[in-house]
């Protein structure tokens, strides 16, 4: 952290994440995780945050996580994974807890895993989970909760998803399918015209250009220049996947890539996590 420059890490848990064990044993791991990372937080004031973990195929579970994280623990938000085995995050049973995380106003992080279709497909690439099936699954998941109307009925959670939105920006004409949307006018970006989703009411574009994205892995040209075409600036956050990817690399990135200016780095750096977390403006400030 510091020699990247990074004065504030918000620390969530990666996969495998709560996929293993027993229903009260899965509830025991995750309290015990997001209590270590409130009391590292409250050990070097400024300097930690976290987004708290949910057992989310347990929904009573979850909601008294929901509880004891945000009101308790005093978590900036709650951090899931873009599938749970065979459900993507769009799916009926996660309703309920949504509707308390709506109520909140709660921002929810997105870090993608391997879904059960694609474990075991032998690939020769190393670590294809990572390379291949991450950004994908990051992009169907994202899909799946626009196309679901789960963005629509539950307008107030603050989105946020890993690896600047995963293949998401690369296939956005596919996104647009059924619609009339185009992202540039006047230039040939919308939809294949056949296709009939139910399309959210404020447009796909719409629901895509509210959700925040983050930089980890994708601070190159390619990813950056393509994700800011599809959303505004101000929906972009630093990430850097630690210890995957460090603070130095990240910041080495987004400073040659010569797709954003000093201002929207800054913004990128600081100043919209500061407008979504509005308690680390105060901790930079004190």
């Amino acid at each position: 952290m510091e020699a990247g420059g990074t004065e504030t890490a918000i620390l969530t848990v990666t996969n495998p994440g709560f996929a293993f064990g027993e229903r009260d044993e899965i509830r025991r791991v995750v309290r015990e995780c997001n209590e270590a990372a409130a009391q590292l937080t409250a050990d070097r004031p400024g300097r930690f945050g976290s987004f708290a973990a949910l057992p989310l195929t347990d929904a009573d579970g979850s909601l008294l996580e929901i509880a004891h994280a945000l009101k308790t623990l005093k978590a900036d938000g709650i951090g899931v994974f873009s599938n749970y085995g065979d459900k993507w995050l769009g799916h009926p049973s996660f309703s309920p807890i949504y509707e308390e995380l709506n109520r909140r106003r709660a921002i929810v992080y997105v870090h993608p895993a391997t879904p059960n279709c694609c474990n075991a497909l032998g690939l020769a690439a190393p670590n294809e989970g990572a390379m291949i099936e991450f950004g994908t699954d990051t992009a169907r998941t994202i899909a799946d909760l626009i196309f679901s109307q789960t963005t629509t009925r539950f307008p107030d959670i603050r989105w946020i998803f890993s690896h600047a939105g995963g293949t998401m920006p690369f296939l956005i004409e596919r996104f647009l399918q059924g619609t009339t949307e185009q992202i540039i006018p006047g230039i040939a970006t919308k939809g294949m015209d056949y296709a009939q989703p139910k399309l959210p009411p404020k447009g796909v574009l719409f629901e895509l250009r509210r959700m925040h994205y983050d930089t980890a892995q994708s601070t190159n040209p390619i990813a950056m220049r393509a994700l800011k075409d599809v959303v505004p600036v101000s929906q972009i956050l630093y990430g850097t996947d630690f210890w995957y990817r460090t603070a130095v690399e990240t910041a080495r990135g987004l400073t040659t890539n010569r797709v954003f200016t000093a201002a929207e780095r800054q913004a990128i750096d600081r100043g919209n996590a500061e407008l979504l977390m509005p308690r680390l403006k105060r901790a930079s400030s004190a």
